[in-house]
């Protein structure tokens, strides 16, 4: 289960679904920071992010109705999570003009806006986008076969006549640069 193109397969989500500790960890690995890094653009205590990521898997682990786009319905759980804690934190705004407090408002105003939400995940797919543009072409090819189209490293191996090895180095190169050109997005 290493290859995380295939974290969307069906047989994957059948895993998660019916409680397979092992498939459960790779989701875990796989989702907790990218997941510790949304709730806490949205939330001002990272103990409060991490504690809500904490409740995200825990309904994944115990609701077990995971469809077909995990990244989506991680993603909805965890914004789901951060808009009850605001909710919260914005019923105990009071007059004295807490600044936690007040930011918790701001916070779920922005987040309870799926325009704001939206301009967010949009300003990341393009950044996304750029990121991959400015990779070397084969290496481009690879990622894009790899990441995009879904397709294994062996289909990527014999679609562009190069060894398997070399698939996998290419795709650690883009992960790398990647991970370099998107660092402000991540946590």
């Amino acid at each position: 289960m290493n290859d995380t193109s295939r974290i969307n397969s069906k047989e994957f989500i059948d895993l998660i679904n019916d409680g397979d500790v092992f498939a459960f960890e790779v989701l875990f690995k796989l989702y907790r920071s990218k997941l510790l890094y949304i709730a806490t653009q949205y939330v001002s205590s990272k103990e409060d992010a991490e504690e809500i990521i904490q409740n995200v898997f825990l309904k994944v682990w115990t609701k077990k109705n995971i469809q077909t786009n995990i990244n989506g319905y991680l993603y909805s759980i965890t914004k789901n999570a951060c808009l009850d804690h605001l909710r919260s934190k914005k019923q105990q705004l009071h007059l004295d003009n807490n600044l936690y407090q007040l930011e918790a408002s701001i916070n779920y105003n922005a987040l309870s806006d799926d325009s704001s939400s939206l301009i967010i995940e949009k300003e990341l797919n393009e950044a996304i986008l750029k990121s991959i543009d400015l990779l070397p072409p084969k290496c481009k090819d690879v990622f894009v076969k790899s990441r995009i189209e879904n397709l294994k490293h062996k289909e990527i191996s014999v679609d562009m006549d190069i060894s398997p090895k070399t698939v996998e180095n290419h795709i650690t190169k883009a992960l790398k640069h990647l991970k370099v050109s998107l660092r402000e997005f991540l946590p």
